[in-house]
């Protein structure tokens, strides 16, 4: 009950605006005896910062470190009783160096922030679910259906469907997807099995479950790998804490070693543009992709791809070397290749200008999948050739709704022009920089107010978290006032229409996407093998909210991992139709090529590729908006008239060898076969692979060979018809014609 009161004084102090700005922080008190010259969490004249001093006075520190750290201020001068047991009535027990953690923020990040800290847990980020799913489709486990059933932890949705953020008609939306798409949806996720090695030889595919337990280190509520590029915080602070690449301190405070790696760069909150944040004599606003790099440089790398970096491994990559002469290092554990950055990168655009909270922070449902979670369009902003964005009905762009399985309510949203939004997101806008609306906000696929884009008369307005003010271009402008800088633009976007309204905007404009075929890897639980388990790390919690592999001191589990991929691409994108039935670039991500070393030693699985029920190999394209627009989209060649764009592999697995019989470079008589008794094979079998290319989707006849997405069931390669239509000449002279036929009616 003391701290419901304590906090309720604190709401009170603060909303009757009787705080002295000039009164905080008090020097060289309570904490800041040591800590004297340490940064303020936020601007001291924030409402953030004077509402934590605020709430701090009430237990006799002014500076408000006990509410985020606890502790005891008024002890500081000796060291293990500050960072020990905090006072009676403050909100944490003990001291924390890490409140953003998900064991106690309801208690420190909650208390002004609660919706977002109730959505964190289920949210993407934490869960994996949607990585999950498809390495243990890729293994061959579940891989018959399109359940979600894991995560990184025991997940349950306990407050329903409805998500806590959003207007009415996002609200209606979401419900909606949920009720057409369960598996995806779902109430409850378990948590990752582990792998029973006493059966191992017998279900050798739940090797997949070790596998999982060590790779996903990047989920929020463990630190995860601490190493150049990796760092970064704990829970909220995965992403509102600015580390450096190199991981050291070069802030102010005397009592942190400069010299060891694994501190914030600076002890400042980034978030949006009222949060300035103060390094060596420079300030920058919004949050750092380098901070997203320190998860997203796995995976699908999208964060990656966005600066224009290809990641290579350590022994393939052939790069510039370093000013001392020594190889490249790695940055989160890859080598790079500079290809070409995506136009809204190039235009000073953050990851957070795009993808908003509901996005980052979940909506209070259970997160699985990217395309599932993700709210903003491509048509969200730029409109089309004949519509701007206002004019678009709700679901534009975002075809998960079928408008024949929906009720009348939902049928007309997704028919009816969505318009504008009158006030940002109420959630968020306590927190965030408001915007003046000028015609008002424009609106997300999904019904949500972008709060940072406005129409301003006959112009679009994008605020960027950085402090730049962008103009966007609007498709329908560009159209009607003949702009267009490229009339291959107006041929594919004007001419054949039908592109705007089958295929994603990024199938054309990503001109490159990153992908890596043929992971061969094995999970070896022989020699007492021990590898991290990040999962079960993360469950052991000290009493001051930290996991176990937060101080260095993991939690281990039997087995052990080597790998590498058969070889990885970049240009020609293969495309695809994603869970919306839009055509799309597809990536290999992780195709499992997989090898089961049992305790014993013995090998219980060798070189294997799963397949499902109908002897489809299941390693799986995955669909993939690849982040790499660029406004000179591909030519149309590179997609009409091109096999390998269509999914048929390379000259339809010409030069391909048969995968499953091992090769030998060896004396051979005249069967073929080694003549040495000691001769073993150079390159091994691979069970099931229908061709040595990983990235055939279809033979020869059009025959499906490999699986598309582990998500969702529209998935799959180009239709017969599509592939017919691409494989037809006359598509320049079609194209022409209907623009003839357009312009003429302009006249």
């Amino acid at each position: 009950m003391k701290k419901i009161v304590l906090f309720l004084v604190f709401c009170c102090s603060v909303a009757f605006g009787n705080l002295d700005p000039n009164a905080y922080p008090a020097n060289k008190t309570g904490c800041l005896s040591c800590h004297q010259g340490i940064e303020p969490i936020k601007d001291h004249d924030s409402d953030m910062a004077q509402q934590i001093y605020a709430m701090g006075s009430a237990f006799g520190d002014p500076n408000g470190c006990i509410i985020c750290h606890g502790g005891n201020p008024n002890e500081a001068k000796d060291k293990n009783i500050a960072h020990g047991k905090s006072p009676d009535g403050a909100m944490l027990e003990y001291f924390t160096p890490a409140p953003g953690s998900f064991a106690l923020n309801d208690k420190t990040c909650g208390l002004c922030h609660f919706e977002q800290i109730s959505s964190m847990k289920k949210a993407m980020m934490n869960t994996d679910a949607g990585k999950i799913k498809v390495i243990t489709y890729g293994w061959g486990l579940d891989n018959d259906d399109f359940l979600h059933r894991y995560a990184n932890h025991e997940t349950i949705d306990e407050d329903g469907f409805e998500p806590i953020y959003g207007t009415d008609e996002y609200k209606k939306y979401t419900m909606a997807l949920v009720e057409l798409h369960k598996d995806q949806f779902p109430a409850k996720l378990d948590k990752i099995p582990q792998a029973n090695l006493n059966t191992i030889k017998e279900n050798p595919n739940e090797a997949a479950y070790s596998y999982l337990r060590n790779c996903n280190a990047c989920h929020l509520e463990s630190k995860g790998k601490q190493v150049r590029g990796h760092f970064r915080g704990l829970g909220c602070f995965a992403c509102h804490a600015v580390y450096g690449a190199e991981g050291y301190y070069e802030g102010g405070d005397p009592t942190i070693d400069k010299t060891k790696k694994g501190h914030m760069l600076v002890h400042t909150m980034q978030s949006g543009e009222n949060s300035k944040v103060k390094v060596n004599g420079k300030e920058y606003s919004g949050i750092q992709i380098s901070t997203c790099n320190a998860c997203h440089s796995s995976g699908r790398r999208v964060s990656l791809q966005y600066q224009g970096l290809f990641a290579v491994d350590r022994g393939s990559a052939y790069v510039p070397f370093n000013d001392d002469g020594t190889l490249q290092q790695p940055n989160g554990t890859y080598l790079y290749k500079h290809i070409k950055a995506d136009v809204h990168y190039d235009a000073g655009m953050l990851c957070q200008d795009c993808h908003t909270s509901p996005d980052m922070h979940g909506n209070g449902n259970i997160g699985t999948v990217a395309l599932g979670e993700i709210e903003i369009e491509c048509s969200d902003c730029h409109g089309t050739p004949t519509k701007y964005p206002w004019e678009l009905a709700l679901g534009y762009g975002d075809e998960l709704l079928d408008p024949n399985k929906v009720t009348n309510e939902i049928k007309d949203m997704l028919f009816n022009q969505r318009g504008l939004g009158k006030e940002p997101l109420s959630q968020t806008s306590a927190h965030t920089k408001i915007y003046e609306p000028k015609d008002g906000y424009l609106l997300s696929a999904r019904g949500n107010p972008l709060g940072n884009v406005v129409k301003d008369g006959g112009k679009v307005v994008l605020h960027s978290a950085s402090g730049k003010t962008l103009e966007v271009p609007l498709l329908k402008d560009i159209e009607d006032k003949n702009l267009w800088k490229n009339q291959k633009g107006r041929l594919a976007m004007v001419g054949a229409s039908k592109h705007l309204e089958t295929m994603e905007c990024y199938a054309c404009h990503s001109t490159w996407a990153s992908s890596y075929y043929g992971y061969d890897y094995s999970v070896d639980y022989s020699k007492d093998n021990k590898f991290v388990d990040w999962i079960e790390s993360a469950e052991k919690i000290a009493k001051d909210g930290t996991p176990s592999d937060y101080y260095g001191d993991p939690v281990m589990q039997p087995g052990g991992s080597t790998g590498n991929y058969s070889h990885a691409r970049w240009e020609d994108p293969v495309l695809g139709i994603n869970g919306e039935g839009r055509v799309t670039p597809l990536v290999g991500v992780i195709q499992t090529v997989g090898t089961v070393i049992a305790p014993d030693g013995e090998i219980a699985l060798l070189n294997n590729v799963a397949t499902n029920k109908d002897g489809i190999v299941t390693i799986d394209m995955q669909p993939l908006n690849p982040h790499t627009s660029t406004r000179q989209a591909r030519e149309c060649e590179e997609c009409h008239q091109n096999p390998q764009t269509m999914g048929f592999g390379m000259r339809y697995g010409f030069y391909d060898a048969n995968p499953s019989e091992p090769f030998y470079m060896d004396a051979k008589g005249e069967d073929g076969k080694p003549l040495s008794k000691h001769s073993t094979p150079q390159i091994n079998a691979i069970k099931n692979l229908h061709n040595g290319d990983f990235m055939q989707i279809l033979d020869e006849n059009g025959t499906q060979k490999m699986a598309v997405d582990a998500h969702f069931e529209k998935s799959s390669p180009l239709t017969k018809s599509m592939r017919d239509e691409l494989f037809r000449d006359d598509y320049l002279k079609r194209a022409k014609d209907n623009l003839n036929k357009i312009d003429k009616k302009k006249k």
